[in-house]
């Protein structure tokens, strides 16, 4: 695989707008890609895309069900009210950083199946007190402007209830490999699990699990989607495909949190949340196939799905690989392609690899 090739895809997913609550239009782009590589899909009641390819194995009983998870939605806000001026005002989905906000275009996707562009406003500096200018705006001081005038003219486009997105191009920065976009939380994990249903569709010769990969909904607001797909499908074994902060720049301390740059190549999670025998498979893959890795120590419950996965039914065996992310929950977060494939390669030979072992307590 190569930049120039998967380009158009990582494009394509990054600027679709779907905030936790709202992922329609992000499942149905990503069900457009895959139903035809997929031996069966499905969508349950919030919204979750789960599709499976079948492996062949001598006694199909004993397969092993391997589900891969990647969530769909983005941050992103709510039409909370509409002012008689016509400005409105929200309230977050998802966690926020409120100082990026002001300035910000964002997209109001309407209960009329229009997206309405507005952009979040703010008093110029030349209208800005020595004291307001030394503090950040809280978010029920900011507002959205469409344009209109009044409230009237409004609602005839919008309604309380309304999603609101950032609004943002994906661009490759300078001839590099480096891609930045917003909402690549957790769209990197989906175009990972893309593209391994892509190829394993083809060599279902070479596989002797069933592979079940669970396009998640509203991990944002409290791993929502992941905690009922991993329940319905019940799988043997559970892989969150996600993105974690790469604190390559400057003003942040490693050694406060831990060492990852872009470039690192795959981030293996270990700690109480995650089954130690799969961290070491997969350390030991890697290590045998040349990958880049490093390690992310998490000492409590997992920030993403991993958390739901784990405590699902009797408990599943959970891990987790992440894709090194510069700004994340802005709408500049920034990879690079390298890391993906690292992290698309580990997985792959993870899932060719005879797991019988893992499954012995």
């Amino acid at each position: 695989m190569v930049l120039k090739e998967d380009f158009e895809l990582i494009k394509e997913l990054t600027e679709i707008q779907g905030c936790s609550g709202n992922e329609k239009t992000i499942r149905e782009f990503i069900k457009s890609i895959v139903e035809n590589h997929c031996d069966s899909i499905e969508t349950d009641f919030l919204g979750n895309l789960i599709c499976y390819i079948h492996g062949n194995a001598e006694k199909p009983e004993k397969k092993l069900r391997i589900l891969l998870d990647a969530h769909m939605d983005e941050i992103g806000f709510i039409v909370r009210y509409i002012d008689k001026n016509g400005f409105i005002r929200f309230s977050p989905i998802g966690g926020q950083n409120i100082r990026i906000l002001p300035g910000q275009k964002v997209t109001i996707h309407s209960y009329l199946g229009k997206n309405i562009i507005g952009v979040i406003g703010e008093k110029p500096i030349h209208l800005l007190s020595l004291e307001e200018r030394k503090k950040v705006n809280q978010l029920d001081e900011l507002f959205i402007d469409i344009g209109m005038s009044s409230a009237e003219e409004v609602n005839e486009l919008i309604t309380i209830g309304d999603y609101i997105t950032l609004t943002q191009e994906c661009v490759i920065l300078n001839n590099t490999k480096r891609i930045s976009a917003k909402s690549f939380d957790d769209r990197a994990g989906c175009f990972i699990l893309i593209k391994l249903i892509q190829e394993f569709s083809k060599n279902h010769n070479k596989l002797d699990k069933d592979l079940i990969f669970l396009f998640s909904t509203q991990e944002e607001i409290g791993v929502r989607g992941a905690t009922v797909g991993s329940y319905n499908v019940n799988p043997d074994i559970g892989i969150v495909v996600e993105v974690t902060h790469a604190i390559d720049f400057p003003g942040i301390s490693k050694e406060k949190y831990y060492k990852c740059s872009l470039g690192s190549g795959a981030s293996i999670s270990v700690g109480p949340n995650i089954f130690s025998k799969l961290s070491k498979t997969l350390i030991n893959i890697a290590k045998e196939k040349d990958i880049p890795y490093i390690l992310e120590a998490e000492p409590r419950q997992a920030p993403n799905n991993a958390r739901a996965i784990q405590l699902s039914r009797n408990g599943i065996p959970s891990s987790v690989i992440s894709v090194p992310l510069r700004y994340m929950h802005t709408n500049i977060e920034t990879l690079d392609y390298n890391d993906l494939i690292n992290c698309k390669q580990l997985i792959n030979e993870f899932l060719l690899k005879d797991l019988t072992d893992i499954m012995v307590n």
